[in-house]
């Protein structure tokens, strides 16, 4: 029997290295992604841009895609994703957050950086641009963000800027966050609480508007995203 047992902890022994081994491997496998993704998408901005700069929402650089179809945009938008190269950068300078942005939610992007929910805007359109991340890494700041703060999306055809309007919790039923508004949006999504143990119960919530926009036009979108929380499918799982 005591021979048993000690085989037991041996065995025991070993699954727990190796299980702090996997967790080291896809934390530095998360920072060597997040790292080379940032480094990519800056590159690539600069080659085609001369550099980021501040634009309107919709100002076009190279490569020139005023007489691009819709679909074709999506189409060059969705090939620089599968190159690994991420669809935008999420910047919040009071949080000194910066976080690619890569299209869907499964495990592997959640890993690289955030992930824009599906059917939602993307980020280089108009609408309601929807991203998610995790509470325990790329959007833990979100704790410490706050009604006014400056948020800056930068793609590769310009960099829009939002300012927050208002942040809310709400049970991971409700979708109707995912909704598109009468004007465009940017939406981040993340689980709460922030430290909780295990799976988070509820679902913390950003909404930020375009920058330069009245209080009054900031309230009443607030306004128009409060009252449509009333659907039951489940937001997003992080």
């Amino acid at each position: 029997m005591s021979k048993l047992l000690q085989v037991v902890e041996r065995v025991c022994l070993l699954a727990g290295v190796l299980g702090l081994g996997l967790v080291g491997i896809v934390s530095v496998d998360a920072a060597l992604g997040n790292y080379r993704a940032v480094a990519a998408f800056q590159q690539v901005a600069a080659e085609s841009t001369g550099g980021p700069a501040r634009q309107s929402d919709w100002d076009l650089e190279d490569p020139d895609q005023t007489l691009w179809s819709e679909r074709a945009k999506k189409k060059y938008l969705r090939a620089q994703a599968e190159a690994g190269l991420p669809l935008a950068l999420l910047k919040i300078p009071r949080l000194s957050l910066e976080v690619p942005v890569f299209e869907g939610t499964d495990r592997l992007t959640l890993n690289r950086g955030a992930g824009v929910v599906e059917g939602t805007a993307l980020p280089a359109e108009p609408g309601n641009v929807v991203l998610s991340a995790h509470r325990d890494s790329y959007f833990r700041a979100l704790k410490d963000i706050a009604v006014g703060d400056a948020i800056e999306l930068q793609t590769l055809q310009g960099t829009r800027h939002f300012e927050v309007a208002q942040t809310f919790i709400t049970d991971p039923l409700d979708v109707s966050v995912l909704d598109p508004l009468e004007t465009s949006a940017l939406t981040l999504i993340t689980c709460y609480p922030f430290y909780f143990v295990g799976f988070a119960p509820d679902r913390y919530i950003v909404r930020a508007l375009p920058a330069g926009r009245t209080v009054e036009a900031r309230t009443e979108g607030a306004e128009v995203a409060g009252a449509q929380r009333s659907q039951d499918r489940p937001v997003t799982t992080l």
